[in-house]
């Protein structure tokens, strides 16, 4: 509990950064998208079961795209922002340990994603229920909230790493988004092995199955690259010179 404690400073302040530019409302924005596809479909519902359009909405839509561009955007901005801006020394000239300044920039980003990715696939969700025929649909938001919970802690840790290894990150991570895992990753098997959608969907096609030993293995594998990435970015950090 402690150990949490000392994170609230970077945490907070990085949260006002976030909540005082354009990033927290787009982050929200980004994360309702789906909404629009649930209306059009209540508006002019199609041949197809309601159930199953939520569920490819998510297979289709969020998990390889909306996701992890509603997580680069505050995980590069995080500290590739302070790193651009110049800020950065004099942040790690101040008596916090390095392990800190990264943990709490995580969980801030953390914050900022995880609510408004909940609170869109629960809008959309909720528009669907509007659907003739719609039944069903809230064990699929339950397997899409955890799916999602997993998918932002995952691609938290890989952006805010990717910010301390490349310039321009959030470029760098766009290119990754669309050529990686909106394209390749559907299409490649071993794309599809080391790709951030395949273990999310994992996540979520064993919770909606009810194979809780494929959604277990898929989240220990999350965590494990989750805590690579910290420890990773933590080094990269520690090796950065101050000027």
């Amino acid at each position: 509990m402690d150990a949490l404690w000392r994170l609230v400073p970077v945490t907070m302040l990085t949260v006002r950064q976030f909540s005082g530019g354009k990033t927290a409302r787009l982050v929200l924005l980004l994360s309702c998208f789906p909404v629009l596809f649930a209306a059009i479909f209540v508006i002019r519902p199609w041949s197809g079961d309601p159930a199953e359009y939520l569920a490819d909405l998510f297979r289709e839509l969020i998990v390889p795209t909306l996701l992890p561009i509603v997580v680069l955007l505050p995980a590069t901005a995080a500290l590739g922002n302070e790193l651009e801006d110049g800020t950065l020394p004099y942040l790690l000239m101040k008596p916090v340990s390095r392990a800190r300044i990264v943990l709490g920039k995580y969980l801030a980003v953390i914050l900022v994603t995880l609510p408004a990715l909940i609170v869109g696939v629960g809008l959309t969700t909720l528009a669907v229920t509007r659907a003739p025929g719609a039944e069903g649909l809230w064990p699929i938001f339950m397997a899409m909230a955890v799916a999602v919970a997993a998918g932002a802690l995952l691609l938290g840790a890989l952006f805010l790493l990717v910010s301390l290894l490349i310039p321009r990150a959030l470029l760098a991570g766009m290119i990754y988004v669309f050529a990686w895992e909106s394209l390749l990753g559907r299409f490649l098997p071993g794309v599809q092995a080391i790709s951030s959608r395949e273990y999310i969907l994992r996540v979520f096609d064993g919770l909606l199955d009810g194979d809780s030993a494929v959604a277990m293995s898929a989240i220990t594998t999350i965590g494990v690259v989750i805590l690579v990435c910290l420890v990773l970015a933590i080094w990269r950090l520690s090796r950065t010179q101050i000027d």
